[in-house]
């Protein structure tokens, strides 16, 4: 049984046709299942920024000849944040990696 039964139209409700019904819950079903896809876009925007400020971090360290091992293994922890992350469960318990102190 479908949730969508009628539609205003100038003011007045009016039933939804067989047609109507279903393009609005092929639309409902398209949106559902592109979650995962938006959910690790929103992953992948989070990780952007994070990833110029390692890299910033790591040429600076390297630059002064001092050690980038922690941001080196933080920026792989970044890189790898969405390896198998393969549910919408697994994408919505993505947390970031501490950043090196």
């Amino acid at each position: 049984m479908s949730i969508y039964k009628t539609k205003m139209v100038n003011g007045k409700e009016v039933e939804l046709t067989a047609d109507e019904i279903k393009e609005l819950e092929a639309r409902d079903k398209e949106w559902a299942d592109g979650e995962l896809d938006r959910r690790l876009e929103e992953i992948r925007e989070v990780r952007r920024p994070l990833f110029v400020e390692a890299d910033w971090q790591i040429n600076k360290l390297n630059d002064a000849k001092g050690d980038a091992s922690k941001w080196i293994a933080y920026r792989i922890e970044l890189r790898d944040i969405t390896k198998g992350v393969d549910t919408v469960d697994k994408a919505k318990a993505v947390t970031m990696p501490e950043k090196p102190k």
